[in-house]
């Protein structure tokens, strides 16, 4: 079901209110009046006369009898009317008061008009109105048939304000009304782009409670609540990252030395395996855990020397699961800008991830482009195309039997979009995964000279 609009609830509403003010005040009006025994000739009477009204074969105005007309008849003995059409054709019916003889030679000159009378007979009752008919305008003066009747009195007020009340206040409800709430709720926009401003990396942004109306006010300290407890627990997860992962050092450097005091052979270097890979672990929740919160100081950096350096330490680790190692980059300086202890993760992990599922024999390369790409693909059987973006979600594996935790891409991906670059996974020329990342290059830095 769709949401509903604020403003069309409030303007059906205020319209609704307004009619049942204006029903309310004319039944009070309707029933004050007949409280003063004022009396009133219904509308509906020079209606019926004039619809009544033929022109015979000698050119002159008569009544025509009809069942309206007899009801009427039957109904007010001492009805009494003057009527006079365009042509001047005029026409008398029974005894019209002294008061109103005068008035009556000059029925053509009257529109509308009403006469209350509020004593008994009320003889002074009349009515005068203009009537379409089929040969023109008839003008009616009539009387001889009030009434004091609290519901006639109540459809004469709605005939005759009824509509010229509602109408505009109707219309002015239509216009009047959006624009105040238009104007009323500009301050809400601004507060849902800060909405969609928030993310993970940002979590000190709170919403500006003074900018929308005081009614909706206590949403937005609701969300700012909300925003605080969400901070809170991502503050302790944080903390608890950082603790687990500096708990675990110590007691793995430590089995680390005692492995390597046994004797060379395969048992020893599975066990020496295996405390590389926690060792990775912990670096990478630590990692984790600075990442976003203690951001490097962003600067220009080669990323030639900076693959150099990485390959280097990386490379007994490839040689030694079976791999072959090259770096394809230009001669001169590919100058980013970055934080280069992150961008040594990004390279070391993507290196490590290759080393783990590349096959255990061919070729790694870590290739750097002028424009500041910079990536690495091996010649292993590759990712399918429907885990290509799956494999950057934390402790997501290809292979439930793997060896990795399943953080490396992801961090890889983080720290990348921190730079405010991104990361494409492709199948390399060879067949291979290729991982390729874009960094923004360092203005007026890139192509110099490679530095050491």
């Amino acid at each position: 079901m769709g949401s509903k609009s604020l403003t069309a609830l409030l303007t059906r509403r205020l319209i609704f209110i307004q009619a049942a003010i204006i029903l309310v005040t004319m039944i009070g009006i309707a029933y004050q009046l007949r409280d003063n025994y004022v009396s009133y000739i219904d509308s509906n009477v020079p209606l019926t006369i004039a619809r009544a009204m033929v022109v015979d074969h000698d050119g002159e105005l008569t009544l025509r009898v009809d069942k309206k007309l007899n009801k009427l008849l039957d109904g007010a003995a001492g009805l009494w009317f003057v009527a006079e059409d365009e042509a001047g054709r005029r026409l008398e019916y029974g005894e019209i008061p002294a008061a109103y003889r005068g008035l009556a030679a000059s029925v053509s000159q009257l529109q509308q008009a009403n006469a209350h009378s509020n004593r008994a007979p009320y003889a002074l009752t009349m009515i005068a109105d203009v009537v379409n008919t089929s040969f023109g305008r008839i003008h009616i003066l009539c009387g001889g048939a009030p009434t004091a009747d609290p519901e006639g009195i109540f459809l004469v007020i709605v005939h005759y304000l009824g509509w010229r009340l509602a109408l505009p206040l109707a219309l002015l409800t239509l216009i009047v009304i959006p624009w105040v709430i238009r104007r009323s709720m500009s301050g809400v926009e601004g507060v849902a782009r800060q909405a969609q401003a928030i993310d993970i990396n940002d979590r000190e942004v709170r919403l500006a409670k003074h900018a929308v109306p005081r009614e909706l006010q206590p949403l937005v300290t609701a969300f700012n609540a909300a925003l605080e407890r969400l901070n809170e627990g991502y503050d302790a997860h944080d903390r608890f990252l950082a603790s687990a992962a500096h708990e675990l050092r110590a007691p793995i450097a430590i089995l680390g030395v005692q492995i390597e005091t046994l004797d060379a052979g395969a048992d020893r270097a599975r066990l020496l395996a295996g405390i590389v890979r926690l060792s990775n672990l912990a670096e990478q929740l630590l990692d984790l855990q600075r990442l976003g919160k203690h951001p490097g100081k962003f600067e220009a950096l080669d990323l030639v020397a900076l693959s150099r350096e990485v390959t280097a330490d990386v490379a007994p680790m490839a040689i030694d699961a079976g791999y072959e190692l090259a770096l394809d980059a230009p001669g001169s300086a590919v100058m980013v800008m970055g934080d280069r202890l992150s961008l040594s993760r990004v390279l070391t992990n993507l290196l490590q991830n290759a080393i783990a599922y590349g096959g255990r024999q061919g070729l790694i390369t870590i290739d750097v482009k002028a424009d500041g790409v910079f990536g690495v693909r091996d010649q292993g059987p590759g990712i399918p195309v429907a885990e290509r973006q799956r494999v950057f979600e934390p402790f997501h594996r290809l292979r439930p039997s793997s060896t990795g935790a399943g953080l490396g891409l992801h961090l890889v991906q983080e720290i990348v979009a921190l730079h405010g670059g991104r990361v494409e996974l492709t199948e390399s020329p060879e067949g291979g995964a290729w991982f390729r990342v874009k960094l923004h290059p360092a203005p007026g830095r890139q192509g110099g000279a490679s530095p050491g």
